[in-house]
């Protein structure tokens, strides 16, 4: 590239691609707001982890649409929507795209791109004036993740930014997962999983795919999030509400990740809480009855170079308004030879190369 049409692009970015530091969100052009609340007529939500729904009823209030994938969008009625009063507005606004579809707006138009992030995720394509933006969403590189590619601007996360943040291991967790719960179930009879919503149903299906047939219990937002998955063809097999009265000889339990702090460990069950916050080992045994996994939804540093060199974009936009290490991501990046800047920021913070 020519340094004239780097500059180009540059204040093109400037003046059309933004990250809101308050609300988190993506901004693009005059339509577009994703993951945040931005008055714009189009939000976008790529999942439903709670650091990418932020804002929602603003947005349902101010927007025209309310775009994602249909399991994302179902979701969020069952996780989001829920006795909030808003069924009727979320309904009247929920616009579905399958991947790969196209929605055309104001002369602009959005797509939404498989990742494997979590069921249903997304990361976003718009094109405007000309220019192509991507927006990874949270991503990992998986046989469901399509990097986008031709890309003017790529927006990407950076909760694993840091060289600190390998992991040499992670093809050998799912394994490692199985294993460790077919030993609390010899040994116990039953296993209790901690994790957070999509990691708690990627982990049913990995165990039923690997042949585990003991009974799913879970509590009540649990079910309701993995009978959404069932709509959509993600085979579960048998799951119940949590009661108190239930009874089998051998079952596992799956709750929330913020319930581990209150497991128990009287050697009456085999705790298994579930990470990406783990770089050493894959497993980790934290009492006699507790073993941390690593089982993360997010690509680690590694991942996220590749995916930015895969991608080969002119532009890089290191997300610096959610938890991560930005500015170690985009001095790699600018090492590599990529023009990066860091959003939410001010001219000191940015962190320029060319390519």
């Amino acid at each position: 590239m020519s340094s004239g049409r780097d500059e180009k692009l540059v204040e093109w970015l400037f003046k059309n691609v933004g990250i809101e530091k308050e609300t988190r969100a993506i901004t693009v052009g005059r339509y577009f707001a994703i993951d945040g609340y931005s008055p714009r007529p189009v939000r976008v939500v790529t999942h439903i982890h709670s650091d990418h729904t932020v804002g929602l009823s603003e947005s349902l209030r101010v927007s025209s649409y309310i775009v994602g994938t249909p399991l994302t969008l179902d979701l969020l009625e069952e996780l989001v929507i829920h006795g909030s009063g808003l069924h009727s507005l979320f309904r009247a606004k929920r616009r579905a795209l399958d991947y790969g579809e196209k929605l055309e707006y104001q002369g602009s138009s959005i797509t939404l791109v498989e990742n494997s992030h979590t069921f249903g995720a997304s990361s976003v394509l718009i094109e405007l004036e000309g220019r192509r933006v991507g927006y990874t969403g949270d991503v990992k590189l998986g046989n469901n993740t399509r990097v986008m590619r031709d890309l003017d601007v790529l927006v990407i996360e950076s909760t694993y930014g840091s060289p600190r943040y390998r992991r040499p291991f992670k093809h050998s967790v799912e394994e490692i997962l199985v294993d460790t719960v077919r030993y609390g179930l010899r040994k116990y009879g039953r296993v209790h999983v901690y994790g957070y919503h999509g990691k708690l149903q990627e982990a049913m299906h990995l165990l039923r795919r690997s042949g585990v047939e003991e009974p799913f219990l879970m509590p009540e937002r649990v079910y309701r999030a993995t009978r959404v998955l069932e709509k959509h063809g993600v085979r579960i097999g048998e799951y119940y509400r949590e009661r108190s009265g239930d009874e089998f000889e051998r079952y596992v339990v799956f709750r929330h990740f913020n319930q581990a702090k209150y497991r128990k460990i009287d050697g009456s069950t085999l705790n298994v809480i579930l990470t990406g916050w783990e770089f050493e080992n894959p497993a980790r045994q934290v009492d006699e009855h507790t073993w941390v996994i690593a089982l993360s939804d997010h690509g680690d540093f590694d991942d996220l170079v590749a995916y930015v060199e895969m991608s080969s974009p002119r532009v890089v936009v290191v997300d610096a308004s959610r938890n991560g290490e930005p500015y170690e991501l985009a001095r790699e990046l600018f090492r590599r030879g990529y023009v990066t800047f860091v959003m939410p920021g001010t001219g000191e913070d940015r962190v320029a190369g060319t390519r």
